[in-house]
């Protein structure tokens, strides 16, 4: 699978991680109060910025040979 596939896979994220990102960019795009919009964003960055650091990490990891059943 290429890497930008990888990374939009919804399937990555747990349902909670799902529902904190998307809380965190409804809550940027929403706040009326530019300094909690800032705030969210920022957490929001922050949790994207793990998932990729993560990913990374995971694609330079050594790939096993498949298991054979038998």
């Amino acid at each position: 699978m290429a890497r930008g596939a990888r990374m939009a896979d919804p399937q990555r994220m747990t349902p909670e991680e799902h529902g904190e990102a998307h809380a965190l960019l409804v809550r940027a795009v929403t706040e009326p109060d530019w300094q909690a919009a800032s705030q969210a964003l920022d957490a929001l960055m922050g949790k994207l910025l793990v998932v990729r650091r993560l990913l990374e990490a995971e694609e330079r990891l050594p790939q096993r040979a498949p298991r054979r059943n038998g």
